[in-house]
C-alpha cells in the first residue's frame, strides 16, 4: 500500500475526520487532505507523530515491509495480466520486476510472479522466450531454498519440470528426495472439523472444492495415458481413454472443452483431418460460454473464477492457432 492509502485507511478504522487528525497533528485539513490524495508528503518533521497517530511504525507508514497479503498479491497479479493484455508481455515482465525490486524479501509474491509470467509466455504467444525464461529459471531456483514450506514446494515443482526438459534425472531424484513427506492432510481435517461443528456452509465449498480439484486431477492423469498409449502404438487403449474422459468430464460436470482438448488431439495424432476441423468448432464454441456452477450440487458454492480466467486464455489460444 502506499503511503496515501495507509494513512487514509488507519484515519478511517480510527473513526477520525480529516479535520480531526490534522487538528492533532497541528496541520490545516487541506494538507491532510492532499496527503490521502497523494499529491503531496509530509513534512519529515511530523512523520513520527502521524506514524503515532495512526498507530503504526515508520516502515509501515513508508511501505518497507518485506511482505505483502494474499489479496495485495493478488491485486498486482491482476494488474500484471492487465499489463500483458494491454502493452505487452514484455511491459508486464517489466512490471513484475520492479515489484520485486521493492519487495526483495517477499518469497510469496516472488512464486506468484514467476508462476505467471511463466504461464503467460505461452498463453500470450512470446516468440523471443530464452531470456525471460532463464531469469525466470533463476527465481525458482533461488525459491528452492526458501522458508516458507509452501513456496520452496512450489519452486521444487516447477525445478523437477525443467529437469525432465533437459534430461537432468539425477538432479531430478535429488529434488524429489528433499520434499518432506506428506502427513496430515490440512484441507481435509479443517472440512472435518467443520462439519463435526455442524459448520456445513464452511465445509461444503471445501468438499466442492477438494471434488473439482481431484477430477481434474484425474482428467489430467488420463491425457498422459492417452500421450503414452499413443506413443506406445496402443491406439484401442488410446481411444478408450479418450472416451473415459469424455465420459467423466461429462457426469462430472465440467467444462465441454476439457474433454474435447483431449478428444482433438487423439483425432490429430490419428489423421483424422474431418473430425479434427469438426472437432475445433465445437471447441471454440464450448470457450465462448462461461462456466455456470451455480445449478450444480457439485460445485453451488464455487466462483468458478480460476475455471473461467483459464478458459478466457485458453480461447484466445485457439483463436491464433486456428
Amino acid at each position: 500500500m502506499r503511503m496515501s492509502e495507509i494513512i487514509r485507511a488507519r484515519r478511517r478504522a480510527l473513526g477520525l475526520t480529516q479535520e480531526e487528525a490534522a487538528s492533532r497533528l497541528g496541520v490545516t485539513a487541506s494538507a491532510f487532505n492532499k496527503w490521502e490524495r497523494g499529491v503531496s508528503l509530509p513534512d519529515i518533521g511530523v512523520l513520527p507523530a502521524l506514524a503515532r497517530l495512526l498507530g503504526v511504525d515508520m516502515n509501515e507508514l513508508f511501505s518497507f515491509g518485506s511482505d505483502l497479503s494474499r489479496a495485495e498479491i493478488g491485486e498486482f497479479l491482476n494488474s500484471l495480466d492487465d499489463k500483458a493484455r494491454s502493452e505487452g508481455y514484455a511491459a508486464a515482465f517489466e512490471l513484475g520486476v520492479k515489484k520485486l525490486r521493492e519487495y526483495p524479501n517477499c518469497d510469496s509474491l516472488l512464486i506468484s510472479t514467476a508462476l505467471y509470467l511463466d504461464g503467460a509466455l505461452f498463453l500470450y504467444g512470446v516468440e523471443d522466450t530464452e531470456s525471460y525464461r532463464d531469469t525466470i529459471d533463476g527465481w525458482y531456483e533461488e525459491l528452492c531454498s526458501s522458508t516458507e514450506s509452501g513456496v520452496r514446494e512450489q519452486a521444487v515443482v516447477m525445478v523437477l519440470s525443467r529437469c525432465r526438459l533437459r534430461g537432468e534425472f539425477e538432479r531430478a531424484e535429488a529434488l524429489l528426495d528433499s520434499l518432506p513427506p506428506v502427513t496430515v492432510d490440512r484441507v481435509e481435517q479443517r472440512a472435518l472439523l467443520y462439519t463435526a461443528q455442524d459448520r456445513r456452509d464452511e465445509a461444503r465449498p471445501i468438499w466442492q472444492s477438494r471434488v473439482l480439484d481431484g477430477i481434474s486431477e484425474a482428467v489430467t492423469a488420463m491425457a498422459h495415458l492417452v500421450e503414452d498409449a499413443v506413443k506406445s502404438g496402443r491406439t484401442e487403449d488410446a481411444k478408450y481413454i479418450t472416451e473415459a474422459i469424455e465420459a467423466v468430464t461429462e457426469a462430472a460436470h465440467l467444462p465441454e472443452w476439457m474433454w474435447l482438448a483431449s478428444a482433438l488431439d487423439f483425432a490429430e495424432t490419428m489423421g483424422e483431418a474431418g473430425r479434427v476441423e469438426a472437432l475445433k468448432q465445437r471447441l471454440k464454441k464450448s470457450l465462448d460460454a462461461p462456466w455456470d456452477l451455480s445449478e450444480s450440487p457439485l460445485y453451488s458454492m464455487l466462483s468458478g473464477e480460476g475455471v473461467n480466467s483459464l478458459t478466457a486464455k485458453i480461447h484466445e489460444l485457439v483463436e491464433r492457432e486456428m
